[in-house]
């Protein structure tokens, strides 16, 4: 112990020690060609420990075996300081120094080579470089093999979900843009160059502010993602709204983005659907509120689930009054059972809606009639909704009927009783003129035997003026037998009368007023045939014919044009001259009237037009005239 003790208290004392200088004989070449490589080993054993000290500074993550080096380079640097001391010897022998540096040096040494001879077996499971590499390759193909497959799926998916994708570098400061997202907007894929441009310059001027600035929100890192959606312009020149959505995958040192990848999506036909059921809501509110109807959704208990402001009025009641109570509290109690007969058929889907009149109690309880009108909404589970109902005022409509319903009933017993009476007076009339013609016929027979016995008795005024008053009184007895006789043969045959066929037989009864007067017949026939009593057809057309000739111009060729055509279902006959017409300024209200002449002078006792227009309007027709004087006259008849 105690010689240990004087060995560390001198063991920086060169006393007692030569220096290596005067040990032995030294040659200035040989001593310094030993102190120099001593240097230059001890230099090396320092420099080699300092640079593996660096590495596993900064590879310490990927060396499993760091211990070993760690010895490595105290082993090392303790070989150094042994040349090191070596040197240092040939001026300064201090030998115990250098005997405790090689002792030190030998136990690194030794400790080293325990660690190592540990290590020995995991160190012999190192793979060599090229097993390394043969590693690295598999792992390549296998990995490659791996991002084929999934661009394949990605591939697939993008086809499948019709979206368009792009890709934005902005270190190459260009776009990708796929072919999908460039076939959305109607382009090949030749067409649009990687430019962000291309895509800046389509966008709507309404929609590029907002869009923009979306971008600049998720550059800056306010938002997690990019979405967007906006019209783009199409090739046509139409515009196509589109869904955007997209990442920066990875931003740049000074915190730029870097490359943002998104996708483009189609949204053009949903956005339009989604504006026009925009516009259907809106369309539908506004009915529902501003409608003058009744308007009401009724669960299918009964319940008022919503009521428009109209149906508060027709009610009485406030909204919030009304959807506390029920259509069965509101509906007249006799009404109540055909409505739910009504609404449990529909929840049966017998029927798809109803109509019907039913009464509400209104709120000062008087009794409202209404005009119901029910539809039924159906959830998607095929579970009833709600009922629509429109409920419209007929309260008023339903007096008057009731009114006219009363009116009608005292107009038909008065229409039997006038019937009736025209019935009598027809038959009177009758009777009058059956019997009068007795006794005129007596008054003729007697005026025509005077002259035999009173020879003189013709040149007596008054002798005349009974004669013609008794040839006036048969005339028109006659005349009103044949009007009685056309009143009361009400149910006279009907033929199927050929007009041409009827108009020739006619005119061959007015064939020498044809001839001597040189008038023309035109025909115009569209409907050749008229269902009509044929002896009535004939007698009309022979008094329209009649006086169309009579009453013609003598100093203008007669032209007559018979015309028959169908217009709004109803059949009608024209009669047209170009005669002298009539002032129906002056005599309109009397040209149908009995013994009413328009034009003197000629042989008319004015009894034709009004026998016609009482033949037409005894089967349900009637018969009308314009006329012109000296330019003609146009009469109508619709059957």
């Amino acid at each position: 112990m105690t010689i240990l003790l004087d060995f560390f208290k001198d063991l920086f004392d060169p006393n007692g020690f030569p220096a290596r200088w005067v040990c032995g004989k030294w040659t200035p070449f040989h001593g310094w060609t030993y102190i120099l490589s001593s240097l230059a080993i001890w230099l090396a054993y320092f420099a080699i420990p300092f640079l593996l000290f660096l590495f596993l500074r900064r590879k310490k993550e990927v060396l499993p075996f760091g211990r070993i080096f760690w010895l490595f380079i105290a082993f090392i640097f303790a070989c150094g300081v042994t040349h090191l001391s070596d040197s240092i010897m040939f001026w300064y022998p201090a030998y115990r120094m250098s005997a405790l540096i090689l002792f030190i040096t030998a136990i690194i040494s030794w400790v080293a080579v325990i660690t190592l001879a540990k290590s020995l077996p995991q160190l012999l499971t190192l793979k060599t470089p090229k097993q390394i590499e043969e590693i690295l390759q598999k792992q390549f193909e296998s990995l490659t093999q791996q991002l084929r497959e999934s661009e394949e799926r990605w591939q697939f998916a993008l086809e499948g979900s019709q979206l368009g994708v792009w890709d934005w570098d902005a270190q190459k400061k260009q776009v990708f843009y796929s072919k999908k997202w460039k076939e959305i907007i109607g382009y090949e894929d030749h067409e649009i160059q990687n430019d962000s441009k291309e895509w800046e310059s389509r966008l709507h001027p309404e929609d590029k502010t907002a869009t923009l600035a979306e971008i600049d929100k998720h550059a800056s890192g306010e938002t997690p993602f990019y979405k967007a959606e906006y019209r783009l312009r199409c090739k046509d020149g139409s515009y196509k709204w589109i869904r955007a959505s997209a990442k920066i995958t990875y931003r740049l040192p000074n915190g730029k983005p870097g490359r943002i990848v998104g996708t483009h999506e189609d949204i053009h036909y949903a956005k339009e659907f989604q504006e026009q059921l925009r516009l259907s809501e809106n369309t539908f509110s506004s009915a529902f509120t501003y409608s003058g109807i009744g308007m009401a959704f009724v669960s299918p208990a009964g319940c008022w689930l919503n009521v428009n402001p109209a149906l508060c009025r027709l009610l009485g009641f406030s909204k919030e009054e009304l959807l506390k109570k029920t259509v069965q509290e509101l509906t007249y109690p006799e009404d109540l059972e055909v409505d739910m007969e009504y609404v449990q058929k529909m929840l049966h889907k017998e029927i798809s809606s109803y109509q019907m009149e039913k009464r509400y109690f209104h709120k000062n309880g008087q009794i409202i009639w209404v005009m119901l009108t029910v539809s039924l909404v159906w959830e998607n589970t095929n579970e009833p909704k709600f009922f629509i109902s429109e409920i419209v005022d007929i309260t008023n409509t339903k007096h008057l009927i009731t009114a006219l319903e009363q009116k009608n009933e005292a107009l038909q017993v008065t229409a039997l009783d006038l019937e009736g009476k025209i019935e009598q007076v027809e038959e009177f009339n009758k009777i009058v003129a059956h019997n009068l013609r007795g006794p005129a016929g007596n008054i003729k027979i007697l005026l025509e035997a005077l002259p035999t016995d009173y020879p003189d008795i013709e040149s007596n005024i008054y002798f005349n003026m009974l004669n013609q008053a008794n040839v006036n009184m048969l005339d028109t007895l006659d005349e009103l037998m044949k009007v009685l006789e056309v009143r009361l043969n009400k149910e006279i045959e009907f033929n199927e009368c050929d007009l041409e066929e009827t108009l020739n037989k006619i005119l061959l009864s007015f064939k020498a007023q044809i001839i001597e007067k040189n008038a023309i017949i035109d025909y115009d026939l569209a409907e050749p045939i008229i269902k009509y009593p044929k002896v009535y057809l004939e007698s009309i057309l022979h008094n329209l014919m009649s006086n169309a000739l009579k009453y013609s111009q003598p100093s203008k060729r007669p032209i007559i044009k018979v015309m028959s055509y169908t217009e709004k279902g109803k059949l009608y006959l024209t009669v047209k001259d170009n005669g002298l017409g009539i002032d129906l300024d002056t005599y309109g209200k009397q040209v149908f009237k009995l013994k009413k002449i328009f034009h003197p002078g000629y042989d008319s006792k004015g009894v034709g037009l009004f026998i016609t227009k009482n033949q037409i309007e005894t089967f349900g027709g009637s018969i009308a005239v314009k006329s012109v004087p000296l330019e003609g006259s146009e009469f109508t008849i619709k059957f």
